[in-house]
Parts: C-alpha cells; sequence; structure tokens
C-alpha cells in the first residue's frame, strides 16, 4: 500500500520580525518615569514663571497706585493755606486747611482735605492710605487711594525757612513683600509747599 505523501511547508517570517520581541514592564516604568520627571520639571517652570509675573504685575500696580495717589496728594497740599499732622489710633493723620474756590476742580471744602494712613489688620508694615473732604479720615468712610505703604508716618509737619512757603515732605515706601523681600522697596519723597499759606518771616 502505498501511503501519500504528506507535504510540510514551513511557515517563513520575513526578515527581521523572527528577532523583535514586545516591551517588558520593567522598560514600560523606566519610561514612564522618565516621562513623570521631565513634566514635572516642566510644569514646575511653568509656575514659577507664572508666579514671578503676576509678582511683577503687582508690584508695578502698587508702585503706579503710590504715583497718582503722590500726585493727587500734592495738588491738595498746593491749595492749602495751612496743615498739621498728628497721629491717630493705628496710623497718622495730615489735616488741610483749604479756602473755598481757591483751587476749583482740586476741592471746593470749606473745611479742608484729610488725608490718613490706617494700618491694615492692625500690622506695623503694612498701611493703607485714605482721602476725604467729608466725615471722617478712615477705613471704613474716607476714600482708598494706595496700600501696601510699609510705614504709616509718612507725612511730616510743615516746616517753615524765612523768606519761603511751609513745606510738607513726604516720604511713601510702598513693598508688598517687606518681610521676605526688603530690597524690593519702591520709595517716593517729595516736598511741598503749601502755595496758598503765608510767606515764613
Amino acid at each position: 500500500m502505498v501511503r501519500p505523501m504528506v507535504l510540510q511547508r514551513r511557515l517563513r517570517h520575513p526578515a527581521g520580525l523572527a528577532s523583535e520581541r514586545g516591551t517588558t514592564l520593567v522598560e514600560m516604568l523606566v519610561v514612564m518615569a522618565v516621562l513623570v520627571i521631565v513634566m514635572v520639571a516642566l510644569t514646575g517652570g511653568f509656575v514659577s514663571a507664572s508666579r514671578a509675573e503676576a509678582d511683577q504685575t503687582a508690584r508695578a500696580n502698587d508702585q503706579e497706585a503710590a504715583r497718582q495717589t503722590l500726585e493727587r496728594m500734592r495738588k491738595d497740599i498746593h491749595c492749602a493755606s495751612g496743615a498739621t499732622v498728628q497721629a491717630t489710633d493705628g496710623g497718622y493723620l495730615l489735616n488741610l486747611t483749604e479756602t473755598a474756590n481757591v483751587c476749583p476742580g482740586v476741592t471746593s471744602a470749606t473745611s479742608g482735605v484729610q488725608w490718613c494712613s490706617s494700618s491694615v489688620g492692625g500690622s506695623t508694615t503694612r498701611y493703607a492710605v485714605y482721602r476725604t473732604t467729608t466725615g471722617t479720615c478712615d477705613a471704613a468712610d474716607a476714600v482708598f487711594e494706595v496700600d501696601y505703604i510699609t510705614n504709616g508716618n509718612i507725612w511730616s509737619t510743615p516746616t517753615c525757612t524765612s523768606g519761603t512757603l511751609p513745606t510738607v515732605t513726604i516720604d511713601m515706601p510702598v513693598n508688598r513683600d517687606i518681610a521676605t523681600r526688603p530690597s524690593r522697596t519702591y520709595e517716593l519723597t517729595d516736598a511741598i509747599a503749601l502755595r496758598n499759606a503765608t510767606v515764613c518771616s
């Protein structure tokens, strides 16, 4: 009896596939760990840059508010005929005596203009500055002007030199992070004459 011949065909793999193998769990974990490290570094960089930008914007806003406040203060002091400075509970008060209609557009208050500094939250390094022409100069009743002043005593008692007008000296340091970054203090100073006052003799 003749047995039929069985042809056996060998399956051949294309060249190169026979040597390929899958990735192991250890390799996958290593790749994932590297990706996590890269992502953490990138995220940290973005967060740091975002915080730096926010900090710089806040500092610029504080400085601009201080400049605008000084300019408003300058107008009031120029119009004043007299000025006194006194300590208050938690700050200082600059009381300006004004003459009605002497400075149209600046103030028409016959009772004068008051500027005051007030401690924020009882702090000794953070004060806000307010202005009013009516009522009491404080955080509740006056108009807010600027924050993050590091010293509440920003006005001097008017000085008088013979033959000149009395002047009020202003020293307004601004820094919202005085405890950790004291070198970032932005300081505005000026000596402003009371133009409607009597010349000193």
